[in-house]
């Protein structure tokens, strides 16, 4: 068949392809707009079906923890190299029989490094009782002890009122008592022997009415109511003398171990 016959039908062809296209849009068409107001309904009819925006937002500020208020309380000291309860005393301002009484200190002679104290800044609570200071402990059988020399007009009234067991290096041993109404800071006093021996006191806060230590000549740990030379040999003899010096050297009390 040649191109001129087959010419016509190319043409029927073409013509009923585009009438099947526009009938079929024409039906996609209506389709379409019978269904809108179905899915406007839909919506209606189920309220639930909303959108993610239409939800009311939460804010993440509700779900946040309150941060807790901190604590409030007295401050809190930690005990260093060369603490004293007076100069403890001086840096917070408060008094310091007051530390005494918050910490229920029993024998403050001793403060020990790492100590936690409660500054009782704004006076006491409550009142507490300090409980009764406790007796100097003493050999059974000291030498009677002569009178004690103390630095004129001294405060503290701190003196030499015995030397225990001279010569045996276990038990040999120096009693320093205050008789005074004041507590005093050791730092710095020195004991000293007659050969120019001396042992340089640490920190020891000596408080008054009748409170004291035991200076002994041997080895041991300090504690609350003795403190240790850490010699190998005695040093007291019958007949020598014992000086007690303050940080500046003055003397404050001397002792003469008497002669059996």
């Amino acid at each position: 068949m040649s191109a001129r016959r087959m010419l016509p039908f190319i043409l029927i062809n073409i013509v009923v392809s585009a009438v099947v296209m526009l009938a079929i849009l024409y039906y996609w068409e209506n389709q379409r707009a019978e269904n809108a107001p179905l899915v406007a309904q839909t919506a209606v009819a189920n309220p639930d079906l909303t959108t993610p925006a239409a939800l009311p937002l939460v804010s993440a500020a509700t779900n946040t923890p309150e941060t807790a208020p901190e604590p409030e309380g007295p401050p809190v000291h930690v005990v260093k190299a060369g603490d004293t309860l007076a100069n403890i005393a001086q840096i917070y301002g408060v008094p310091m029989d007051d530390i005494v009484t918050a910490n229920n200190i029993a024998n403050p002679n001793f403060l020990s490094v790492g100590d936690q104290l409660i500054i009782p800044v704004g006076g006491l609570a409550t009142a507490t009782p300090l409980p009764p200071e406790p007796t100097p402990v003493v050999s059974p059988t000291p030498i009677p002890a002569e009178p004690v020399t103390v630095a004129p007009g001294s405060e503290a009234m701190v003196g030499i009122t015995a030397v225990i067991a001279p010569g045996d290096i276990n038990n040999e041993a120096v009693q320093i008592i205050n008789s005074g109404s004041s507590a005093i800071a050791l730092l710095g006093w020195k004991i000293v022997d007659q050969q120019n021996h001396f042992y340089t006191f640490k920190q020891v806060t000596l408080f008054g009415d009748g409170a004291g230590i035991l200076f002994h000549t041997g080895a041991g740990r300090d504690g609350a109511t003795d403190v240790y030379w850490g010699r190998t040999e005695a040093v007291w003899e019958p007949g020598e003398l014992v000086t007690l010096l303050d940080g500046q050297d003055g003397i404050i009390a001397t002792f003469t171990v008497p002669i059996e």
